[in-house]
């Protein structure tokens, strides 16, 4: 039987989490290029989304659902995240994506694994956990270039319709969106 982090565990971690978020969000937003950029996405979704992904729990107009090779265009970079259960080092059960993120934008990009959420089938969207191999992490992308890493989150075993959320920047209105099944 697997078994995971305590409760008080997962507190601290989520606690300890979201402080890196905001102190990496604002690091970036001071020392990006980018930081005034518009984002921008595919508001007809004729291209890089999905055209009918339905309803999900927080969806939103200008969501962009991630197309059945599993990429979405947002902020004129193309992301691609590929989802599946994986053990950790520690051998507890995650839900991971191997993400890669290209540059399509004429400045250099600042990317953050922080800008990737879940929400799991029934509870609140939950943040990622630290045990991923080669793991995203963040830094700058030069146009036309690539990035990529692993990006996991805490599996407890409950089987349905995960949802998981890119936005690339803090408190934007467009995100990429992934619906990930698992049985």
């Amino acid at each position: 039987m697997l078994k995971g982090p305590s409760p008080a565990a997962m507190v601290t971690r989520g606690a300890l989490a979201s402080l890196l978020l905001a102190s990496i969000s604002v690091a970036g937003l001071a020392f990006s290029p980018m930081a005034g950029a518009a984002v921008s996405s595919h508001t007809s979704h004729t291209s890089g989304c999905a055209i009918n992904a339905g309803s999900y729990p927080g969806s939103r107009s200008t969501d962009c659902v991630a197309l059945s090779n599993s990429t979405v265009f947002v902020d004129h970079t193309v992301v691609s995240a590929k989802w599946s259960l994986t053990a950790d080092k520690f051998g507890f059960t995650n839900l991971c994506a191997a993400v890669t993120i290209r540059n399509e934008n004429k400045t250099t990009y600042f990317f953050n694994d922080f800008n990737m959420t879940l929400r799991p089938p029934k509870g609140a969207v939950t943040v990622l956990n630290f045990t991923a191999k080669h793991a995203l992490e963040d830094g700058f992308i030069a146009p036309g270039g690539l990035a990529s890493g692993n990006i996991c989150y805490d599996y407890f075993g409950l089987a349905g319709r995960y949802v998981a959320m890119y936005s690339p920047r803090a408190h934007s209105s467009i995100r990429g969106i992934w619906l990930v099944n698992v049985d």
